[in-house]
């Protein structure tokens, strides 16, 4: 047993050390022990197998590599959990407090997840502590539907009010252009102004319609269909830059049957493409493949979409499908968010990160059958 060969070197292992080891082997919550220098002394079964099915390395997350050493090297977006970590199992291994808790993100290219860190010290053995990591993502990705719902609902009674007051004022603006236009009809430099003016308006109303459009609740209408079908339709649609853009679409012969709602995921799918258009360089290659996958023990489809473009930085990775988050000088930075929404609408997931063409991938996951219909 992991737990017991790691505290007690010996082979002769007492029947009740040995019903302690199988007890915490078989928890779900991945555990450890480490000593006063940070150093991991013992680890559960949970704990091994979740290192191994994200990549990590006997040598730097098993029994001898350091915990606190691995706290103090983290870079990147994680660098401030990982200090608050550092700073309260010290805490917790000098005496200076009995229980440290923290929550804190650990996603996955395919997955949003949460966990919590349990910290305190070992029982008769003070000079170590027993770290527990707790998954909490069923109540975090609750919460978060309840702010983001909460949010929702404020932004669409203000635009109400908004887009009733401004749409008034446009129209009497318009009203002023019109008469404008009538006076100086044989003055063309005059019309063009008139002109750009115009526009501006048609886009200030397009911002209403789209900012009180994201506010409203989702309606989908499920039926069975291809998903590389609804790639094609959407790639299809990219006409304006249809010169400069190459698709590679790798089905590979899965099984794509996948019940959605067509048109909202040829809407998602034709943002993500989009967004590779406009910001990528002058031959921009989009890479579509799939993967079987799970959500929630049940069968699913990861479409990875990648691209050859600058990339997402890793700490906006997330930011990126924050509502009016947006590094363009035209649009809401309501693309990705909407896509979001429509995506957790059929009980999937859509996340970022980077891409082997240099650029960026959107990993999309939608289960095969909806549980409601």
């Amino acid at each position: 047993m992991a737990v017991t060969n790691a505290l007690n070197g010996s082979t002769q292992i007492h029947p009740s050390l040995d019903l302690a080891a199988k007890v915490l082997d078989s928890l779900t919550v991945s555990l450890a022990v480490i000593d006063s220098t940070g150093a991991i002394a013992a680890t559960n079964q949970a704990w091994d197998d979740f290192s191994l099915q994200n990549g990590g390395r006997p040598a730097a997350t098993g029994v001898g590599a350091n915990y606190l050493d691995v706290c103090r090297s983290t870079q990147g977006p994680d660098v401030f959990y990982a200090e608050q970590a550092f700073q309260g199992i010290s805490d917790v291994l000098h005496g200076k407090r009995q229980v440290f808790t923290l929550e804190y993100p650990c996603h996955s290219p395919t997955q949003q997840r949460w966990f919590m860190l349990h910290v305190s010290p070992l029982r008769n053995d003070p000079d170590k502590a027993v770290t527990a990591h707790l998954t909490i993502t069923d109540r975090k990705l609750v919460e978060n539907k309840l702010v983001e719902t909460t949010r929702l609902a404020a932004i669409g009674e203000a635009m109400k009010g908004l887009s009733h007051k401004g749409r008034n004022s446009l129209h009497r603006a318009q009203g002023f252009i019109d008469l404008l236009r009538y006076s100086i009809k044989q003055d063309a430099e005059a019309t063009k102004l008139l002109d750009r003016i115009e526009l501006a308006q048609q886009r200030l109303v397009g911002l209403y319609e789209e900012v009180q459009h994201y506010a409203e609740p989702i309606q989908l209408s499920f039926s069975t269909g291809r998903l590389d079908h609804v790639v094609e339709e959407a790639w299809a649609s990219l006409s304006p830059f249809e010169d400069r853009l190459r698709l590679q679409h790798l089905v590979r012969g899965m099984e794509l049957d996948c019940e959605m709602d067509r048109d909202a995921i040829w809407q998602t799918l034709k943002v993500i493409f989009s967004n590779a258009a406009e910001s990528g360089p002058s031959t921009t290659l989009v890479d579509v493949s799939y993967q079987p996958a799970q959500l929630s023990g049940r069968a699913a489809i990861t479409m990875v979409i990648s691209d050859n473009g600058p990339g997402i930085p890793g700490a906006d990775q997330e930011k990126v499908f924050e509502p009016f988050y947006t590094t363009k000088t035209m649009g809401t930075g309501l693309g990705l968010a909407t896509a979001r929404r429509i995506v957790e609408g059929h009980a999937g997931r859509l996340v970022a990160g980077p891409s082997v063409l240099g650029g960026a991938s959107f990993y999309l996951t939608l289960p095969v059958r909806q549980l409601v219909r």
